[in-house]
């Protein structure tokens, strides 16, 4: 006769059981557990950002904005990181971002460019030049300090908006249907941006489809992620661009997947 507290824990066991198993026998419930994991982790994208603004509105001073907007990059990164280790999809890996990924990339970047300069004269014409989104950038990087928002532009919003917009869209949550939630992706990073009139539609839109385009057809989210480094270096801080010319450099340093 088994022992009472070994039947209790079979018992209490079998639902957890029942319900792994039934995620087992119903692939779609996985897309759906991505789906409502991905509200939380939206949120908690926006976290550095929300940390920066609110200790600039409690009147912090420009280091302690900075410590804490580290902080705050550090935590999210890690959580991201620990997620995307768990989940099925490859984990990320600065080794694949070599120098003839990098003149590839260029060639996007001059897409990219393409396509401001094609947004720029209905821009100008809407708006004075510059999309809504980016007026609320300029108008935070006039009072926020030099490295919490270098931070906040170059390293967070582009790898976590795009393993949020092309990754765990298009292949947790759309898995099975991954072109169509590639598309899905690069509307909600365009939705992100606020476009609100045809030039913002076309700048974030066009930029969208690009970088959706990267990811697709190379099947590697660091491709995208390093062209939209790239992209937002150089709008807040051209000399960044250099910094990201060595990261073929660390596959030195780092032999293990990050």
């Amino acid at each position: 006769r088994k022992p009472q507290s070994s039947y209790f824990i079979q018992e209490r066991g079998c639902p957890l059981k029942k319900i792994q198993s039934f995620v087992r026998e119903h692939p779609l419930c996985k897309n759906v557990l991505w789906l409502l994991l991905f509200v939380p982790l939206f949120f908690l994208s926006q976290f550095p950002l929300i940390t920066m603004v609110y200790s600039l509105q409690e009147g912090v001073n420009a280091e302690s904005v900075t410590v804490f907007t580290a902080l705050a990059t550090v935590v999210v990164l890690f959580a991201f990181y620990r997620i995307i280790k768990m989940s099925p999809l490859e984990n990320l890996d600065v080794r694949v971002i070599t120098w003839p990924a990098l003149g590839r990339n260029f060639l996007f970047l001059l897409l990219l460019m393409a396509n401001n300069l094609l947004a720029y004269p209905l821009l100008k014409q809407e708006a004075g030049g510059t999309t809504a989104n980016q007026a609320a950038l300029n108008e935070l990087q006039s009072h926020a300090p030099f490295l919490a928002m270098g931070m906040v532009v170059i390293l967070v919003a582009p790898i976590l908006e795009e393993l949020l917009c092309r990754a765990i869209i298009p292949r947790l949550i759309f898995r099975g249907a991954e072109p169509i939630g590639y598309l899905a992706g690069a509307l909600f990073f365009t939705y992100l941006h606020g476009p609100s009139t045809l030039g913002e539609w076309i700048a974030y839109g066009g930029m969208s489809l690009i970088l959706t385009w990267v990811a697709y057809r190379y099947k590697r989210i660091e491709y995208s992620i390093c062209l939209h480094m790239t992209l937002n270096a150089l709008a807040y801080y051209y000399p960044a661009v250099f910094l990201l010319c060595l990261l073929p450099v660390l596959r030195v340093f780092f032999h293990d997947k990050l």
